[in-house]
């Protein structure tokens, strides 16, 4: 695959022009345009899936089950993944890892943005069953400031899979997400958004979805309503489980609701109390979300989360009791 096309010189008469070409191409550093610039780059569709619950129900497929030509139809016109009749990958641009070592999409006197394939150190690792992560790389004057896991692959029992794919724009913002097929269909677990920062040389996370929260960086997690979230798990940690999970989370954070609003009944707290402790709390366990892996089918970025959460909410329901003993 061909990334950098020069353009060919039919007529040159002077050995000044010559020489003020070659210091031009010598010397990019000294000019303010773009070198190169292959954005957008990846899977386009990706950007417009937010809306994971809407995808999820157009894309119910059983696929142990015979469905009518109606059905089929049905499916193939709204799910926004490969359709049944066509099982190749989705539309983007391939890359040839074999031919090349990098992939830069964009190059310039600021910074450099590239993909690389990350080398393989597993000695159990089978080419069939997964492939090689796709780094996306940020880089300054030669030295990598910052890198994001934008693609990989798995594939399990039956040819089920386990995916991250991306895309990113000539705005430099990066989409990605976590998807896959299971007996019940195609799947969407995780939409997320991050966007370059120029200034800083940072990826900088703005939203990650899945299908029972939303996390607006740097400081608002929202659980979301979710068909299947079973309201008789919510309950406290205990020495069977890890404290790592939804259900332990939201019953420390309706705890520490319940008592703040006797604090503030009692005059000991302002109105606002709980919603500033509440960002404070999400600003300090809200990190930058790295989706390295997922063989498991469970991201452990999200038990971190939680575990820092429900540490605070701790930590703040021993402090309410104290002053409600006062």
């Amino acid at each position: 695959m061909k990334f950098f096309k020069m353009a060919i010189i039919k007529v040159i008469k002077s050995k000044l022009f010559v020489g003020l070409f070659l210091l031009i191409v010598l010397t990019p550093t000294a000019f303010s345009k773009s070198l190169s610039y292959s954005l957008p780059y990846g899977w386009s569709k990706i950007k417009d899936m937010s809306n994971m619950q809407a995808i999820n129900k157009y894309c119910k497929y059983d696929v142990f089950v015979d469905h009518t030509p109606q059905e089929t139809k049905y499916f193939e016109k709204n799910c926004p993944f490969e359709s049944l009749s066509d099982v190749a990958e989705p539309k983007k641009i391939e890359i040839d890892y074999s031919e090349v070592e990098r992939i830069y999409l964009y190059q310039s006197d600021k910074f450099t943005l590239f993909l690389k394939e990350k080398s393989i150190t597993d000695p159990d690792f089978n080419p069939y069953y997964e492939t090689p992560k796709t780094i996306l790389f940020l880089e300054k004057d030669g030295q990598v400031v910052d890198e994001l896991t934008v693609s990989w692959n798995h594939t399990g029992e039956f040819g089920f899979t386990n995916e991250l794919s991306y895309y990113i724009d000539k705005k430099f913002n990066v989409f990605i997400i976590n998807h896959g097929v299971a007996d019940e269909g195609y799947l969407l677990t995780l939409w997320a958004h991050y966007k370059i920062d120029p200034k800083k040389l940072k990826f900088e996370a703005i939203t990650v979805k899945t299908d029972s929260e939303q996390i607006n960086f740097p400081d608002n997690l929202i659980t979301l309503p979710n068909p299947y979230f079973e309201k008789s798990s919510v309950g406290p940690c205990s020495e069977k489980y890890d404290c790592n999970d939804q259900y332990s989370y939201i019953y420390y954070l309706n705890e520490a609701k319940k008592n703040t609003a006797l604090l503030v009944k009692k005059s000991k707290a302002t109105k606002n109390a709980f919603s500033l402790f509440k960002k404070k709390l999400d600003r300090s366990c809200l990190t930058m979300p790295r989706f390295d892996d997922n063989k498991e089918g469970s991201l452990p970025y999200f038990n971190d989360l939680y575990s820092c959460e429900i540490e605070g909410l701790k930590q703040e329901l021993i402090r309410i009791e104290k002053e409600l003993g006062k």
